[in-house]
């Protein structure tokens, strides 16, 4: 990954769940369509492919998932974070997702990295800065902040 002064851009939804237990889209950015409309939380059933205790997952599509990732906790109260693998002109692009749950656990912020490959060296530092940075903007615009990962 190339040295930034920013972060990667990012998009930033917003879900609330449901009576059926899932979590409902609230607000998606114009023009993205990778996230589904329906989120639901589940425990993992094989731990030793998937290592993490719970996954998130779309609804299922003629017995297919549409989005499905491990929710890997963070040293952060409420925050995981996951990998989106597409397949696009034959290449595998992955795309990293951090993922924020409200403390009652009614609502969730789906931050979703597109292209964009964290490495396992990286992470700790990456999401130790950008949830820092996440929490003192919230509920303001987002807007891209100075940021350098080496």
């Amino acid at each position: 990954m190339a040295t930034s002064n920013h972060f990667p851009d990012f998009k930033n939804l917003k879900y609330h769940i449901n009576e059926s237990g899932y979590y409902q889209l609230q607000e998606q950015p114009l023009y993205f369509f990778k996230m589904p409309g329906d989120l639901k939380v589940e425990e993992t059933q094989r731990k030793d492919i998937i290592k993490s205790d719970h996954i998130i997952r779309s609804r299922q599509n003629n017995g297919k998932y549409s989005f499905f990732t491990g929710l890997l906790p963070t040293s952060y109260k409420n925050w995981y974070f996951g990998d989106y693998f597409e397949k696009k002109n034959g290449i595998k692009k992955n795309s990293f997702i951090l993922f924020r749950f409200s403390p009652d656990k009614m609502d969730l912020i789906v931050c979703f990295f597109n292209h964009f490959k964290l490495y396992p060296n990286k992470r700790k530092l990456f999401i130790d800065r950008f949830v820092k940075w996440f929490e003192n903007k919230k509920g303001s615009e987002y807007p891209t902040p100075n940021y350098q990962i080496n």
